[in-house]
């Protein structure tokens, strides 16, 4: 159904700034409120009417509001970047330096919080170009593999972390199983032999947690020596009060007869909370257990003791991640790729060797 006042809507008129959500509604024959869901992508919304929508707002120039200022004045592109947890300080030093990076190449960044839910990392996924998005860097960490590879992005996408093996979309990720035999042979080199691993279910998987303890099992492998029954404490929350949940089960189990003379958590956030916990229970850092972090968070060198930690490239993970953005939108039929940025391991005191 079409309406005829709208249906001759000049684009010079949509541009300016007249064109409304009710004008887009009466092109599609649909509530405003239909309008509303199909922008936000909520998946309330038929495909049939969803297409319907997006061919009307393509039809009367409609952008929206603050994204349509920007891109109606040709000054810069909006990129949203979608995290799960804007307080995490992971999150928030990736969120800055690519902020940082974009502002270099005349991009403005949008940041959502997905909250680790489902629905909004797929909307967010599903992006589409009439929101006023012209590219998107999401960490998804509710959807799995098969859920994201049945996805078709709108827009150029590019998956932060190892979630997918990318074969749909660009990704850019660190190498976690490397990283973990790298903190696994520095634990053996100070004689720990009785590890644990906390932040992942012992199963199958392609998430980071996952990967992680994949890699610290094949580095003991290599030395004779595996994760004890009870060694692996799966963590529903990468955060402070996860971890110190779990560092009392730590102690607990060390108080019962479980051999742990060394924890790797798979955040900072985790090793934090589980230094508290020990700290309370009177086990000793590093004298009794060491622990390690991941992902360099500042906090993790003014513990006491400090942290010892994966650190993450963010400059390169930045750049790498707007440059796949920026060449999928010159090139949008290119293969999927897959930048793997650098890692460190930043030795401090929480793994000192025991005297």
């Amino acid at each position: 159904m079409t309406d005829r006042a709208t249906a001759s809507i000049p684009h010079e008129q949509a541009v300016g700034g007249s064109v409304t959500v009710k004008d887009v509604a009466r092109r599609a024959g649909v509530s405003a409120s239909t309008v509303s869901n199909v922008l936000h992508g909520r998946s309330s919304v038929a495909p049939e009417i969803r297409d319907r929508v997006e061919a009307a707002i393509s039809e009367v120039g409609y952008v929206p509001s603050a994204a349509g200022r920007l891109l109606r004045g040709g000054r810069s592109e909006i990129v949203q970047l979608a995290l799960p947890d804007i307080r995490s300080p992971y999150y928030s030093a990736l969120a800055h330096t690519v902020i940082r990076q974009a502002r270099a190449l005349d991009l403005v960044v949008v940041v959502e919080e997905t909250t680790g839910d489902a629905e909004q990392e797929r909307r967010v996924a599903s992006s589409h170009p009439n929101r006023g998005i012209g590219g998107t860097l999401i960490c998804p960490v509710a959807l799995s593999s098969e859920d994201l590879a049945g996805l078709r992005p709108r827009t150029p996408t590019v998956l932060l972390g190892e979630h997918t093996a990318g074969d749909v979309f660009d990704q850019v990720c660190t190498d976690s199983r490397a990283a973990a035999q790298e903190v696994a042979e520095h634990l053996l080199g100070t004689g720990r032999r009785h590890l644990a691993f906390v932040g992942s279910p012992d199963g199958a998987g392609t998430g980071p947690g996952t990967l992680r303890l994949k890699g610290l099992r094949e580095a003991l492998r290599e030395h004779g020596l595996t994760l004890a029954e009870g060694a692996v404490l799966p963590a529903a929350s990468f955060d402070h009060e996860t971890g110190a949940r779990v560092g009392a089960r730590i102690a607990d189990a060390r108080a019962g007869g479980l051999e742990i003379d060394a924890v790797v958590c798979a955040t900072d956030e985790l090793a934090v909370g589980i230094l508290h916990a020990l700290r309370g229970r009177g086990v000793r850092v590093p004298e009794d257990v060491a622990v390690t972090g991941w992902d360099d968070a500042p906090e993790s060198r003014y513990l006491s003791p400090s942290l010892t930690t994966v650190a993450h490239d963010l400059d390169d993970v930045a750049a790498a991640a707007l440059r796949l953005v920026v060449g999928r939108k010159a090139d949008p039929t290119r293969p999927p790729s897959r930048h793997v940025s650098p890692h460190r391991l930043v030795v401090r005191e929480s793994t000192a060797p025991p005297a």
